[in-house]
């Protein structure tokens, strides 16, 4: 009986044995993995640092970092502290993780924006403005979000492509004065969203007058044009045509009745008023505006060129509704060029002098430039209502 009560407490030795061993082997697993990353966020060819502890501490363990789909993107090793750390440059967005043996640590996700650059041409008003930049990754038809910025604000966007050398472009037109830039934006599937931002520009308003040539002037002449303002041999130079074209402009604004540019000027034609035919009838007839002194020709209820002109001094010219009765081509006895009659002597036809305001004798003048061509418009027949507005 003594026997066997001394085997029951051998076992019982042999089982607490076995008990305290399990428990110092469980002592030295891996309670605790942490994972934290120094940015959630960074461009294409940035690095983040990863950081964690290991408890109970433990020195020169080696932490495995892994992402989604469990492959081992970087590892670290353990100080005395239980400390590690790495860094490394994502190349896609990832959700990673810690590993030691069967020991993780939570998730964290660190985000990674495509690297965008951007240019941006120079800013004048009614021309175009280039917008160029690159991507990278270089992913052949990534989109890209590209918006023209005014004051902060966005006043135009477009959707563009990457091309095969990563490269990308966009055009808009500018059409108010003021401060711009250009932004453009990139995301897909395996980025997070990357933009960049040009340096700002303002577009310039430049005084131009007879003799000017640049840019500006071509810029000046396409937007009269545009507004049907008549103008013909578009180019860069600041002559006689542009500048009736711009007094015109200037009478049909209620603006002083000059032939030069000027800040206004430029911003009048950004939002400019826009002139309205009197008759509503269809077919082509010619307007004369007495009060500002313009010329107008309609057709099917629009106009579609305004021209300079004067009238006759003190109510010479009359009010009314008229018609070409009788043309004649080149000079009259009385000189008037290329007249077109339309009531009694009274004609429109070129002439060298034609100020901003009524001047003939009751004739409706207009620059030598503009007679033959108005001359061809003027058939006998064509309506001509003469009024003030």
């Amino acid at each position: 009986m003594g026997q066997v009560r001394r085997a029951v407490a051998l076992v019982g030795v042999v089982v607490t044995l076995a008990v305290a061993s399990a428990g110092s082997a469980s002592a030295q697993q891996a309670s605790g993995l942490t994972l934290e990353t120094s940015a959630t966020k960074v461009s294409l060819g940035e690095e983040v640092t990863l950081s964690g502890a290991l408890t109970p501490v433990a020195q020169g363990r080696e932490i495995e970092i892994r992402d989604e789909t469990d492959d081992v993107v970087a590892t670290a090793s353990t100080d005395a502290t239980g400390a590690y750390a790495v860094t490394f440059a994502p190349e896609r967005t990832l959700t990673l993780r810690a590993v030691w043996q069967t020991t993780e640590s939570e998730p964290v996700t660190v985000r990674v924006a495509a690297a965008v650059t951007l240019r941006m041409s120079t800013v004048r008003l009614f021309d175009s403005v280039k917008a160029r930049g690159s991507v990278e990754p270089a992913v052949p038809g990534t989109s890209v979000q590209v918006e023209l910025l005014r004051a902060g604000r966005r006043v135009d966007t477009t959707t563009t492509h990457v091309g095969n050398g990563g490269g990308f472009r966009a055009t808009f037109r500018v059409m108010s004065p003021g401060r711009y830039r250009a932004r453009a934006t990139v995301a897909d599937e395996t980025l997070a969203r990357g933009s960049a931002v040009t340096r700002s520009e303002v577009t310039p308003l430049p005084a131009l007058r007879a003799g000017s040539a640049s840019a500006f002037v071509r810029l000046l002449e396409e937007r009269l044009a545009e507004l049907h303002y008549r103008i013909v041999g578009i180019d860069r130079r600041y002559d006689v045509r542009t500048a009736d074209a711009v007094v015109a402009f200037r009478k049909v604004q209620g603006m002083a009745r000059t032939f030069t540019v000027d800040g206004a000027v430029w911003r009048a034609l950004a939002d400019p008023r826009v002139p309205r035919p009197r008759l509503d009838a269809r077919g082509f007839h010619i307007e004369v505006d007495q009060t500002r002194q313009v010329l107008y020709t309609v057709e099917d209820r629009a106009v579609t060129n305004v021209i300079h002109i004067s009238t006759g001094a003190g109510g010479a010219t009359h009010d009314g509704s008229f018609q070409v009765y009788r043309k004649l081509a080149g000079f009259s006895p009385n000189h008037l060029y290329y007249p077109s009659y339309f009531d009694g002597l009274r004609a429109i036809h070129g002439w060298t002098e034609v100020p901003t305001y009524p001047a003939s004798h009751g004739c409706v003048r207009v620059p030598y430039w503009h007679a033959q061509w108005i001359f061809g418009l003027a058939n006998v027949g064509t309506r001509i209502a003469i009024y003030h507005s």
